[in-house]
């Protein structure tokens, strides 16, 4: 697939940020639009055991209720379903110093491992949202992008997630997922914790969110405002479960590097798993709920999706 044209990304970036930027307040902002196929239903699955890949599962393996309607799982593949990844960084001011050029070379070591079918493509925030390259099977041109971030603003994360679930779409034949890398809590955001919540719900997007720990008691954009670090793993702890994704969190600049393979590790083990509804779909939170016959594993999966009125 070639790259998107530069005109093409300018335009896929001013609508993912207006989306954001036009909400007059948090209580104001409308749901997106996400659209589940109704005809057949693609559920991401991550099968572990004592936090290794289970792998050789095969479709006659997975049970799934939707709505509490046992289906019958169709395909369960793995590695050969190419990826859209959506890099979303924080550049805020507590990056500035060993931990932005920690995070650039982990970002770009991932994408160096990528395979040439998978897309990439890279997302930066403070205050702000600045989409720099949509995601392209281009892989170079991400890696240039990350070589020119700079450090300085606060923090918006809630935000960039909202626009990046936007930018990186359904996926098509693809598996879209956001992996959102922030050292600190949210203190810029228009949109509230709630929401982004509901939003990665019904987006069918993997949402992978990797951290820097903090010192404990104190904010992680450069203020001096102090704040449970509790709260802030929390809040982005519930917005990565509703995408069925993992959260970790890196001791040092120096682990985020392994963190980010690790990350990739997991998305290639992961199952893509599809079914055709046995009844009638219904417009609506459709609540999925996958297990393997016979083994006792941790599964992490979408928990759901939601069909939009016609």
């Amino acid at each position: 697939m070639a790259a998107r044209p530069r005109a093409s990304r300018a335009l896929i970036a001013w609508a993912a940020v207006a989306a954001v930027a036009a909400a007059p307040a948090p209580s104001a902002v409308q749901d997106p639009v996400f659209r589940a196929a109704v005809d057949t239903v693609r559920v991401d699955v991550s099968v572990t055991r004592g936090n290794q890949p289970v792998t050789g599962l095969t479709a006659g393996q997975f049970e799934v209720d939707d709505n509490g309607v046992p289906q019958t799982v169709t395909s369960a593949t793995r590695e050969d379903v190419p990826l859209r990844l959506l890099l979303a960084l924080d550049t805020s001011s507590s990056l500035a110093g060993e931990s932005l050029p920690a995070l650039i070379d982990a970002a770009s070591a991932l994408v160096a491992a990528l395979r040439p079918d998978d897309e990439v493509g890279l997302l930066t925030f403070d205050q702000r949202i600045r989409i720099a390259v949509a995601p392209t099977t281009a892989h170079d041109d991400v890696v240039a992008e990350l070589r020119t971030l700079r450090a300085g603003g606060t923090t918006a994360w809630r935000d960039a997630l909202f626009a990046a679930l936007q930018l990186v779409g359904d996926g098509g034949t693809s598996r879209p997922v956001v992996l959102l890398f922030t050292d600190g809590a949210d203190t810029a955001s228009w949109i509230g914790a709630e929401h982004i919540v509901e939003a990665v719900r019904r987006s069918g997007v993997v949402v992978h969110g990797i951290g820097l720990e903090e010192p404990p008691g104190w904010l992680g954009d450069g203020s001096s405002r102090p704040i449970g670090r509790t709260g802030v793993s929390l809040s982005l702890r519930r917005a990565v479960a509703a995408g069925g994704g993992r959260r970790w969190e890196a001791s040092s600049p120096r682990a985020i590097s392994q963190l980010f393979a690790t990350a990739l590790d997991e998305l290639r083990a992961r199952y893509l798993i599809t079914y055709s509804p046995a009844a009638p779909v219904t417009e609506g939170w459709h609540e999925v709920k996958v297990r393997v016959k016979g083994l006792r594993a941790e599964i992490t999966a979408r928990p759901g999706y939601f069909v939009a009125p016609k």
